[in-house]
Protein backbone atom coordinates (compact mmCIF):
# COMPACT_ATOMS: atom_id res chain seq x y z
CA UNK A 1 0.00 0.00 0.00
CA UNK A 2 1.21 3.65 -1.05
CA UNK A 3 2.29 6.17 1.65
CA UNK A 4 -0.20 8.34 0.07
CA UNK A 5 -2.67 5.90 0.37
CA UNK A 6 -1.90 5.15 3.66
CA UNK A 7 -1.70 8.98 4.43
CA UNK A 8 -5.59 9.76 3.04
CA UNK A 9 -6.81 6.61 5.13
CA UNK A 10 -5.57 7.65 7.89
CA UNK A 11 -6.89 11.80 7.31
CA UNK A 12 -10.40 10.23 6.82
CA UNK A 13 -10.13 8.52 10.36
CA UNK A 14 -9.01 11.30 12.08
CA UNK A 15 -12.16 13.20 10.78
CA UNK A 16 -14.17 10.59 12.17
CA UNK A 17 -13.28 11.91 15.76
CA UNK A 18 -14.71 15.27 17.18
CA UNK A 19 -12.16 17.56 17.61
CA UNK A 20 -11.56 17.54 21.67
CA UNK A 21 -10.79 13.57 21.09
CA UNK A 22 -8.22 15.26 17.90
CA UNK A 23 -6.54 17.58 20.80
CA UNK A 24 -6.53 14.81 23.20
CA UNK A 25 -5.07 12.36 20.94
CA UNK A 26 -2.53 15.02 19.89
CA UNK A 27 -1.12 15.67 23.39
CA UNK A 28 -0.96 11.97 24.07
CA UNK A 29 0.90 11.59 21.09
CA UNK A 30 3.22 14.37 21.88
CA UNK A 31 4.19 12.60 25.34
CA UNK A 32 4.57 9.09 23.72
CA UNK A 33 6.87 9.91 20.73
CA UNK A 34 8.31 7.45 18.47
CA UNK A 35 8.22 7.35 14.28
CA UNK A 36 4.24 5.87 14.42
CA UNK A 37 3.48 9.14 16.86
CA UNK A 38 4.67 11.70 14.20
CA UNK A 39 3.58 10.76 11.53
CA UNK A 40 0.06 10.81 12.98
CA UNK A 41 0.48 14.02 14.93
CA UNK A 42 1.81 15.59 11.45
CA UNK A 43 -1.50 14.93 10.07
CA UNK A 44 -3.41 16.09 13.16
CA UNK A 45 -1.33 19.43 12.79
CA UNK A 46 -2.52 19.63 9.60
CA UNK A 47 -5.89 19.02 10.01
CA UNK A 48 -6.92 21.00 13.61
CA UNK A 49 -6.78 25.18 13.21
CA UNK A 50 -4.72 26.45 15.66
CA UNK A 51 -5.64 25.65 19.12
CA UNK A 52 -8.31 28.29 20.35
CA UNK A 53 -8.65 28.86 24.29
CA UNK A 54 -11.24 27.27 26.56
CA UNK A 55 -13.64 30.09 26.34
CA UNK A 56 -13.22 30.61 22.77
CA UNK A 57 -14.57 27.03 22.65
CA UNK A 58 -17.20 27.59 24.61
CA UNK A 59 -18.67 30.60 22.41
CA UNK A 60 -18.22 28.39 19.19
CA UNK A 61 -19.74 25.65 20.18
CA UNK A 62 -23.41 26.48 18.58
CA UNK A 63 -21.49 26.52 15.67
CA UNK A 64 -20.49 22.46 15.49
CA UNK A 65 -22.93 21.74 13.30
CA UNK A 66 -22.45 23.80 10.75
CA UNK A 67 -18.54 23.52 10.57
CA UNK A 68 -16.91 21.54 7.50
CA UNK A 69 -13.33 20.43 7.55
CA UNK A 70 -13.15 19.93 4.10
CA UNK A 71 -12.28 22.29 1.51
CA UNK A 72 -14.46 23.70 -0.95
CA UNK A 73 -16.79 26.93 -0.59
CA UNK A 74 -19.87 24.79 1.15
CA UNK A 75 -22.98 27.18 1.48
CA UNK A 76 -24.47 28.58 4.85
CA UNK A 77 -21.09 26.44 6.66
CA UNK A 78 -17.99 27.35 7.97
CA UNK A 79 -14.05 25.59 7.73
CA UNK A 80 -13.18 24.70 11.19
CA UNK A 81 -9.95 26.28 10.28
CA UNK A 82 -11.85 29.74 9.99
CA UNK A 83 -12.19 29.83 14.11
CA UNK A 84 -9.23 31.29 15.28
CA UNK A 85 -9.25 34.13 12.97
CA UNK A 86 -12.83 35.06 13.64
CA UNK A 87 -12.06 34.61 17.41
CA UNK A 88 -9.20 37.16 16.84
CA UNK A 89 -11.22 39.31 15.06
CA UNK A 90 -14.15 39.22 17.94
CA UNK A 91 -11.41 39.88 20.92
CA UNK A 92 -8.21 42.18 19.08
CA UNK A 93 -10.01 44.24 16.93
CA UNK A 94 -14.33 44.54 17.46
CA UNK A 95 -14.49 43.43 21.07
CA UNK A 96 -11.90 43.50 22.73
CA UNK A 97 -12.83 44.63 26.51
CA UNK A 98 -15.90 42.23 26.96
CA UNK A 99 -13.93 39.28 25.09
CA UNK A 100 -11.33 39.85 27.60
CA UNK A 101 -13.67 40.21 30.47
CA UNK A 102 -15.76 36.80 29.01
CA UNK A 103 -12.44 35.06 28.40
CA UNK A 104 -11.15 35.97 31.91
CA UNK A 105 -14.31 34.82 34.21
CA UNK A 106 -15.41 32.03 32.00
CA UNK A 107 -12.00 30.74 32.37
CA UNK A 108 -12.00 31.00 36.16
CA UNK A 109 -15.35 29.42 35.91
CA UNK A 110 -14.56 26.61 34.40
CA UNK A 111 -11.45 25.95 35.98
CA UNK A 112 -13.72 25.85 39.40
CA UNK A 113 -15.74 23.13 37.63
CA UNK A 114 -18.74 25.54 37.94
CA UNK A 115 -20.01 24.96 34.29
CA UNK A 116 -23.40 26.51 34.85
CA UNK A 117 -21.63 30.19 35.56
CA UNK A 118 -19.49 29.14 32.34
CA UNK A 119 -22.54 28.81 30.40
CA UNK A 120 -24.60 31.75 31.45
CA UNK A 121 -21.50 33.63 30.86
CA UNK A 122 -20.76 32.41 27.53
CA UNK A 123 -23.84 32.71 26.39
CA UNK A 124 -23.94 36.78 27.42
CA UNK A 125 -20.63 37.13 25.19
CA UNK A 126 -22.31 35.15 22.07
CA UNK A 127 -25.88 37.94 22.97
CA UNK A 128 -23.18 41.09 23.38
CA UNK A 129 -21.52 39.66 19.42
CA UNK A 130 -25.09 39.20 17.75
CA UNK A 131 -25.78 42.50 18.74
CA UNK A 132 -22.92 43.91 17.67
CA UNK A 133 -23.00 42.34 14.73
CA UNK A 134 -26.74 43.50 14.06
CA UNK A 135 -25.83 47.35 15.11
CA UNK A 136 -22.89 46.80 12.39
CA UNK A 137 -24.44 45.18 9.77
CA UNK A 138 -27.82 45.98 9.89
CA UNK A 139 -28.40 49.22 11.77
CA UNK A 140 -25.46 50.72 11.56
CA UNK A 141 -25.78 54.97 9.59
CA UNK A 142 -22.17 54.26 8.09
CA UNK A 143 -22.60 52.92 4.89
CA UNK A 144 -18.49 51.93 4.44
CA UNK A 145 -18.77 50.40 8.28
CA UNK A 146 -19.77 46.66 7.27
CA UNK A 147 -16.79 46.89 4.38
CA UNK A 148 -14.51 48.10 6.97
CA UNK A 149 -15.29 45.20 9.15
CA UNK A 150 -14.82 42.82 6.90
CA UNK A 151 -11.82 43.78 5.47
CA UNK A 152 -10.64 43.69 9.10
CA UNK A 153 -11.32 40.41 8.97
CA UNK A 154 -9.61 39.66 5.97
CA UNK A 155 -10.60 36.48 4.85
CA UNK A 156 -12.09 35.35 1.38
CA UNK A 157 -15.53 34.44 2.52
CA UNK A 158 -15.66 37.42 5.24
CA UNK A 159 -19.24 37.93 4.54
CA UNK A 160 -20.25 34.60 4.43
CA UNK A 161 -18.51 33.38 7.63
CA UNK A 162 -19.80 36.72 9.30
CA UNK A 163 -23.42 36.01 8.46
CA UNK A 164 -23.57 32.43 9.63
CA UNK A 165 -21.80 33.16 12.65
CA UNK A 166 -24.22 35.94 13.62
CA UNK A 167 -27.21 34.23 12.49
CA UNK A 168 -26.72 30.46 14.21
CA UNK A 169 -25.42 32.36 17.08
CA UNK A 170 -29.08 34.56 17.25
CA UNK A 171 -30.96 31.34 17.15
CA UNK A 172 -28.86 29.43 19.07
CA UNK A 173 -31.12 28.27 21.64
CA UNK A 174 -34.20 27.12 18.96
CA UNK A 175 -31.28 25.26 16.95
CA UNK A 176 -30.70 23.52 20.10
CA UNK A 177 -34.19 22.95 20.68
CA UNK A 178 -34.56 21.71 17.56
CA UNK A 179 -31.31 19.02 17.83
CA UNK A 180 -32.97 18.06 20.51
CA UNK A 181 -35.71 16.94 19.02
CA UNK A 182 -33.91 15.12 16.07
CA UNK A 183 -33.13 11.62 15.73
CA UNK A 184 -29.26 10.86 16.21
CA UNK A 185 -29.87 10.10 12.40
CA UNK A 186 -32.37 9.63 9.96
CA UNK A 187 -31.61 6.51 7.45
CA UNK A 188 -34.86 6.92 5.81
CA UNK A 189 -37.16 10.29 5.17
CA UNK A 190 -40.65 8.86 4.92
CA UNK A 191 -43.56 10.81 3.62
CA UNK A 192 -45.29 10.44 7.23
CA UNK A 193 -42.39 12.49 8.79
CA UNK A 194 -42.48 15.31 6.16
CA UNK A 195 -45.05 17.12 7.48
CA UNK A 196 -43.29 17.15 11.60
CA UNK A 197 -40.10 17.59 10.23
CA UNK A 198 -41.12 21.12 8.31
CA UNK A 199 -43.01 22.03 12.18
CA UNK A 200 -39.74 21.60 13.68
CA UNK A 201 -38.03 23.45 11.05
CA UNK A 202 -40.29 26.30 10.70
CA UNK A 203 -40.81 26.37 14.60
CA UNK A 204 -37.09 27.26 14.83
CA UNK A 205 -36.46 29.25 12.04
CA UNK A 206 -37.02 32.74 14.53
CA UNK A 207 -35.99 34.82 12.94
CA UNK A 208 -36.36 33.63 9.72
CA UNK A 209 -32.74 34.68 8.87
CA UNK A 210 -32.57 30.91 11.00
CA UNK A 211 -33.78 29.02 8.43
CA UNK A 212 -31.71 27.54 6.24
CA UNK A 213 -29.96 26.54 9.39
CA UNK A 214 -32.55 24.90 10.54
CA UNK A 215 -32.79 23.01 7.16
CA UNK A 216 -28.69 22.59 7.68
CA UNK A 217 -29.51 20.39 10.54
CA UNK A 218 -32.13 18.24 9.56
CA UNK A 219 -29.88 17.19 6.80
CA UNK A 220 -26.76 16.43 8.91
CA UNK A 221 -28.83 14.05 10.52
CA UNK A 222 -30.02 12.12 6.82
CA UNK A 223 -27.91 9.35 6.46
CA UNK A 224 -28.94 10.34 2.59
CA UNK A 225 -28.47 14.26 2.63
CA UNK A 226 -30.35 14.37 -0.65
CA UNK A 227 -33.74 13.78 0.67
CA UNK A 228 -33.85 16.76 2.26
CA UNK A 229 -35.92 17.86 -0.70
CA UNK A 230 -38.66 16.01 -0.26
CA UNK A 231 -39.37 19.23 2.80
CA UNK A 232 -39.25 21.63 -0.34
CA UNK A 233 -41.40 19.62 -2.60
CA UNK A 234 -43.80 19.23 0.77
CA UNK A 235 -44.10 22.52 0.96
CA UNK A 236 -44.45 23.40 -2.85
CA UNK A 237 -46.82 20.58 -3.25
CA UNK A 238 -45.23 19.88 -6.00
CA UNK A 239 -42.50 17.86 -7.69
CA UNK A 240 -42.01 20.69 -10.40
CA UNK A 241 -38.28 22.49 -10.12
CA UNK A 242 -39.64 25.41 -10.80
CA UNK A 243 -42.68 25.63 -8.06
CA UNK A 244 -39.93 24.50 -5.33
CA UNK A 245 -37.19 26.97 -6.46
CA UNK A 246 -39.71 29.69 -5.99
CA UNK A 247 -40.66 28.68 -2.04
CA UNK A 248 -38.19 29.27 0.86
CA UNK A 249 -37.33 25.74 0.65
CA UNK A 250 -35.50 26.08 -2.45
CA UNK A 251 -32.50 27.19 -1.42
CA UNK A 252 -31.95 23.33 -0.29
CA UNK A 253 -31.32 22.86 -4.32
CA UNK A 254 -28.78 25.36 -4.18
CA UNK A 255 -27.01 23.89 -1.27
CA UNK A 256 -27.13 20.38 -2.77
CA UNK A 257 -25.74 21.33 -5.98
CA UNK A 258 -23.03 23.14 -3.95
CA UNK A 259 -22.07 20.37 -2.15
CA UNK A 260 -21.89 17.97 -5.10
CA UNK A 261 -19.26 20.37 -6.94
CA UNK A 262 -17.24 19.88 -3.45
CA UNK A 263 -17.13 16.52 -3.22
CA UNK A 264 -16.06 15.98 -7.10
CA UNK A 265 -13.49 17.99 -6.42
CA UNK A 266 -13.03 15.36 -3.06
CA UNK A 267 -13.30 12.76 -5.74
CA UNK A 268 -10.09 14.13 -7.68
CA UNK A 269 -8.29 14.62 -4.49
CA UNK A 270 -9.03 10.71 -3.61
CA UNK A 271 -8.42 9.69 -6.75
CA UNK A 272 -4.91 11.11 -7.51
CA UNK A 273 -4.27 9.61 -4.35
CA UNK A 274 -5.35 6.23 -5.12
CA UNK A 275 -8.08 6.01 -2.75
CA UNK A 276 -10.04 3.72 -4.25
CA UNK A 277 -12.49 3.07 -0.84
CA UNK A 278 -13.12 7.21 -0.63
CA UNK A 279 -13.41 6.83 -4.65
CA UNK A 280 -15.68 4.66 -4.78
CA UNK A 281 -17.72 6.33 -1.53
CA UNK A 282 -17.78 9.12 -3.48
CA UNK A 283 -18.70 8.33 -6.89
CA UNK A 284 -21.59 6.70 -5.20
CA UNK A 285 -22.52 9.16 -3.31
CA UNK A 286 -22.66 11.61 -6.71
CA UNK A 287 -24.93 9.27 -8.54
CA UNK A 288 -26.89 8.55 -5.74
CA UNK A 289 -27.70 11.99 -5.07
CA UNK A 290 -27.83 13.35 -8.81
CA UNK A 291 -30.34 10.05 -9.38
CA UNK A 292 -32.07 10.78 -6.43
CA UNK A 293 -33.25 15.03 -7.12
CA UNK A 294 -34.10 13.76 -10.80
CA UNK A 295 -36.51 11.02 -8.95
CA UNK A 296 -37.88 13.69 -6.87
CA UNK A 297 -37.70 16.56 -9.02
CA UNK A 298 -39.27 16.83 -12.50
CA UNK A 299 -36.30 19.08 -13.45
CA UNK A 300 -36.32 20.07 -17.38
CA UNK A 301 -33.11 19.29 -19.21
CA UNK A 302 -33.12 23.12 -20.05
CA UNK A 303 -33.58 24.59 -16.87
CA UNK A 304 -31.00 26.20 -14.30
CA UNK A 305 -31.06 23.52 -12.03
CA UNK A 306 -31.26 20.79 -14.96
CA UNK A 307 -28.28 22.26 -16.93
CA UNK A 308 -26.27 21.95 -13.60
CA UNK A 309 -26.68 18.24 -12.51
CA UNK A 310 -26.17 17.78 -16.09
CA UNK A 311 -22.70 19.36 -15.91
CA UNK A 312 -22.09 17.73 -12.39
CA UNK A 313 -22.55 14.21 -13.64
CA UNK A 314 -20.06 15.15 -16.78
CA UNK A 315 -17.51 17.18 -14.62
CA UNK A 316 -17.78 13.61 -11.98
CA UNK A 317 -16.92 11.68 -15.55
CA UNK A 318 -14.22 13.28 -16.52
CA UNK A 319 -12.86 13.52 -13.43
CA UNK A 320 -13.41 9.51 -12.82
CA UNK A 321 -11.57 8.67 -16.53
CA UNK A 322 -8.67 11.19 -16.29
CA UNK A 323 -7.99 9.65 -13.17
CA UNK A 324 -8.16 6.14 -14.47
CA UNK A 325 -6.16 7.03 -17.79
CA UNK A 326 -3.67 8.50 -15.89
CA UNK A 327 -3.01 5.20 -13.59
CA UNK A 328 -3.22 3.79 -16.95
CA UNK A 329 -5.45 1.11 -15.55
CA UNK A 330 -9.06 0.27 -16.07
CA UNK A 331 -12.15 0.23 -13.33
CA UNK A 332 -10.43 -2.10 -11.51
CA UNK A 333 -8.23 0.44 -10.51
CA UNK A 334 -10.86 1.82 -7.65
CA UNK A 335 -11.43 -1.65 -5.74
CA UNK A 336 -7.02 -1.63 -5.47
Amino acid sequence: MSDARNAVRLRQYLLTLSPEARSGLRHRLERAGGTDAIIVLDELRRLQAPDLTGPARLFFQPLEPFLVDEAGEWPFRLHRAALPRLWHWLACDVLRDEAGAFSTQAGAAVAAGDVARAERLTHDFQDCAVAFLRAAFSESDDQLLPRRLLMQLGRPRAADEVATLRWVLRGRDALAALSARLPATIDDLPPQSIPVLTMLVETAAQPREVFVYALLMVMRRLATPWQIVRLAVHAAGSNSAARVVETPYGVVLDILLADLDCQIAQLGTALAASDGAAAIRLIKAIDGAVQGLHGELAIPVGSTPGRRLAAITAEAGVVTRAALAAAGSGPAALSA
